[in-house]
């Protein structure tokens, strides 16, 4: 692509710009907490609608019951490449946390976190501006940035060099169940020379990158149990059992205070890093640091350890506990149960079942009698430790090789559309369905970024920064209009 042609996208979108957040607040103004179908549904004919008008075929495929995935395609031409572009339409639940502004009110804020009013056409618009709401970073923001480029390629009579296949998940955020059904269904409409999955951010630094893998991801919730109910801590405590400090003692017992999993067996599998992961690794900027003076931080869990080196090896997160109330809802009692929810994230060579497997394994022998439904009345009165193991389904980890050809390719293509050097991460610390995508669409696939590392995704007060969703825009006229 011609120095000419990315000025003339750049121009388009300074021209259209108001138009391009208004449209992008209209498609996060629509809920989309994942496991909300009704919901999912309205979001994935808004998908389909937009995509249809720029020339693509679309189709919303559904099973009964289950949020739909949305399939299309852009262009025929058997002498171009096919390019697969992958994003996910559901949000996470908004939860109880502190949202300064509705999650589905879409609000512009300038740098301090002043709200301001969507920009008319015309209006000068700032890079540092923050759009908020669930899933402006994930992951809607690919969206607009494709749309975004299309139309900005339309404006030029740019012909494009590639055909897209595509394919938008309503499941990622509550484990992708059914996207390994819809991709074997559809694996005839989805086959392309190579995959882009267009989720997560860039780098701490500020800097593009390109991921070469994500992490899997399984979990649990574990239930310990106490008395049949609720009782008065004044008449039975220090005497009946408590649940929540059985649990406790038992989530202690899973990770030392080295931050190492104490788990038999928890890393026997991981595949060890080669040569060119290390060689990207060591490359990266430091941004430990800086890191842990914006979020608070005295030190990290492994003290002095590098983000990305932990990246490279399976983690355990208690990510809530649940026992009684606090605060002004505490009551004097002992707690009939008490339940936590762990998350895990697997690195390369690591099995969901057998993480699984070995947690349970390791209840058991901290003295827990380990059960996969309630107790019954007779457990309870036989077993002084019984816990209930619920697991969530998850996937295994995936890494492509860094010296695949495609990844210097877009290296060379965000490095141009940021103005910076790109950099290549071998893993993304969260977790995406790559592994159903590489193994049943069989095409190298690669991580293509584009929202501000500090988004909050996954929390209150998810953001993305207006630059981003530019660098986005240009990235993609980048990888549509290239030579491949």
């Amino acid at each position: 692509m011609t120095r000419a042609l990315l000025d003339s996208v750049r121009a388009y979108r300074r021209g259209h710009a108001a138009k391009v957040l208004a449209d992008f607040a209209e498609l996060l103004a629509l809920d989309n907490v994942t496991g909300d179908v009704p919901a999912l549904h309205r979001n994935a004919a808004a998908l389909a609608e937009a995509f249809t008008a720029r020339g693509a075929r679309m189709q919303v495929v559904a099973l009964d019951g289950v949020a739909p995935v949305v399939v299309g395609r852009l262009g025929t031409d058997p002498a171009r490449p096919t390019l697969g572009v992958y994003v996910h339409y559901d949000g996470q639940p908004v939860g109880t946390g502190d949202w300064r502004t509705p999650p589905f009110e879409p609000t512009l804020c300038t740098p301090d976190g002043r709200a301001i009013p969507f920009p008319a056409n015309g209006d000068p618009i700032d890079d540092d501006w923050r759009i908020y709401a669930r899933a402006a970073a994930d992951d809607k923001a690919p969206f607009a940035a494709l749309l975004t480029a299309l139309d900005a390629l339309h404006d030029a009579e740019a012909r494009l060099a590639v055909n897209l296949v595509l394919c938008f998940e309503g499941e990622e955020e509550s484990g992708s169940a059914h996207l390994r059904g819809y991709l074997q269904a559809l694996r005839d409409q989805l086959r392309a020379d190579a995959w882009l999955v267009c989720d997560g951010p860039v780098h701490h630094s500020g800097a593009p990158q390109i991921v070469l893998g994500v992490r899997g991801f399984t979990g649990f919730d574990l239930t310990v149990y106490g008395p049949l109910t609720e009782i008065h801590s004044g008449h039975y405590g220090n005497w009946a059992p408590n649940p929540a400090l059985d649990l406790v003692r038992l989530l202690a017992t899973c990770k030392d205070d080295a931050g190492t999993v104490t788990v038999d067996g928890f890393y026997d599998t991981t595949r060890p890093v080669t040569p060119a992961d290390v060689a990207a690794l060591q490359a990266l900027p430091e941004v430990e640091p800086a890191l842990l003076q914006r979020l608070g931080l005295a030190e990290a869990e492994i003290a002095g350890g590098r983000l990305t080196d932990q990246m490279m090896r399976p983690s355990f997160n208690l990510r809530g506990l649940s026992a009684g109330d606090v605060g002004a809802h505490a009551r004097n009692a002992v707690p009939a149960h008490a339940t936590a929810s762990v998350d895990i994230r697997l690195a390369a060579g690591d099995e969901p079942d057998r993480m699984l497997r070995l947690v349970r394994e390791h209840v058991a022998r901290q003295g827990f009698h380990v059960l996969d439904r309630e107790p019954t009345d007779q457990e309870r009165r036989s077993h002084r430790r019984l816990a209930r193991f619920t697991p969530t389904a998850g996937y295994p980890a995936v890494r492509v090789p860094a010296d695949l050809p495609i990844v210097a390719r877009l290296a060379r293509a965000a490095t141009e559309a940021a103005g910076r050097e790109a950099v290549v991460m071998p893993t993304l610390g969260g977790s995406l369905p790559l592994h159903d995508l590489v193994d049943v669409l069989a095409a190298p696939t690669v991580i293509l970024p584009i929202a501000n590392a500090d988004n909050n995704q996954h929390a209150a007060n998810e953001n993305l920064r207006v630059g981003q969703l530019w660098y986005g825009v240009d990235l993609w006229a980048l990888l549509l209009t290239q030579p491949w």
